[in-house]
């Protein structure tokens, strides 16, 4: 019985290793977001994020995960204009997870879905300016 135990965690131990090296290392915090309106950066902290799977945020590509930073050369690095798929600004502030052509969550869609369970929240999490966002 004791062996079938011990095995047993032993197995369990073996089988998350690898998905737990797959997951890149979380960035320090303090990753700051540069937009079209350089008066109003965000800074993203992913402590503040952890309960949220990096997926929601980092969607895979082309059918395999990604890890790449939102703006990075090819994804959404459109810095100018405020609609599209490669709008920085878009991707940050679609209202709904449904917009299309959005196939993940923005942090805008997700802020007010906190917020409706949450109200107190608004003016932090959803504010456009002196919020968590847009100190």
């Amino acid at each position: 019985m004791k062996f079938a135990l011990l095995s047993a965690g032993v197995l369990a131990l073996a089988l998350s290793v690898p998905a737990i090296a797959a997951q890149p290392p979380v960035p320090a915090d303090g990753l700051v977001l540069q937009g079209s309106n350089p008066k109003k950066p965000v800074t993203f902290n992913h402590s503040t994020h952890k309960t949220v799977e990096c997926v929601v945020c980092h969607h895979p590509v082309d059918g395999k995960e990604s890890y790449a930073k939102c703006a990075t050369a090819g994804c959404h690095d459109n810095l100018k204009d405020k609609k599209g798929t490669n709008s920085l600004y878009y991707v940050v502030h679609a209202k709904e997870k449904a917009d299309a052509p959005l196939k993940h969550q923005s942090c805008l869609s997700c802020h007010v879905k906190v917020v409706a369970e949450k109200p107190d929240l608004k003016k932090e999490l959803t504010g456009c300016a002196k919020s968590k966002c847009h100190p």
